[in-house]
C-alpha cells in the first residue's frame, strides 16, 4: 500500500465517508433530541436580514428573517436562524411555527424542514458520495499491472 493510488485513494474516502456519516448523525440526533424536549409556539418574522456572501466572485448575498415571539414567561424572545437562502424564503409578518427549549427560550429554531434538518441532509448525502466512490474503488484491483505501449 506504500505507494498505491488506488489503495491510498480507497482509505481516504473511506474516512472521509465515515467522518461525514457520524457528523451527519450527530446532527440528526441533536435535532431529534431537542425537538422531543422543545416546546412550540408561533412567531412572526419581523424583518429580513441580508447575509454577505463569503464568495468574492458571487455577486449577492443571502436573507434569514429575524424572528420574534413570546416565551411563557412573557418575555420577548428574537432570534434569527443559522440557515439563509435567495430569495427570501420568508416574508416580512408572516406567521411560523417554533420550537424553543422552555429553560433557555434564546434557544429556538423554526419549524421548516430545511432549518431542521438540512445540516444533517446535505453531510448525509455527502456522506454517500463518498461512500459509494469507496465501494467503487473496492473493484479496481489494488495491484493493477501498469499497462505498457508496445511499439510498433
Amino acid at each position: 500500500m506504500k505507494n498505491n493510488p488506488v489503495a491510498i485513494l480507497r482509505l481516504v474516502f473511506g474516512a472521509v465517508a465515515l467522518v461525514l456519516c457520524a457528523v451527519a448523525w450527530l446532527l440528526h440526533h441533536n435535532t431529534a433530541s431537542f425537538i422531543a424536549s422543545a416546546s412550540r409556539t408561533q412567531g412572526e418574522v419581523m424583518r429580513l436580514l441580508y447575509v454577505e456572501s463569503s464568495e468574492r466572485h458571487e455577486s449577492g448575498g443571502t436573507w434569514k428573517p429575524l424572528v420574534r415571539f413570546k416565551a411563557p414567561s412573557g418575555e420577548i424572545i428574537e432570534f434569527a436562524p443559522s440557515s439563509s437562502s435567495s430569495p427570501p424564503a420568508y416574508r416580512v409578518g408572516e406567521k411560523v411555527d417554533v420550537f424553543f427549549d422552555p429553560n433557555d427560550p434564546q434557544d429556538a429554531m423554526l419549524d421548516g424542514f430545511f432549518s431542521l434538518w438540512g445540516g444533517a441532509l446535505i453531510t448525509g448525502g455527502l456522506g454517500l458520495v463518498f461512500l459509494l466512490v469507496t465501494a467503487v474503488l473496492l473493484f479496481v484491483p489494488a495491484t493493477a499491472p501498469a499497462r505498457r505501449r508496445r511499439p510498433r
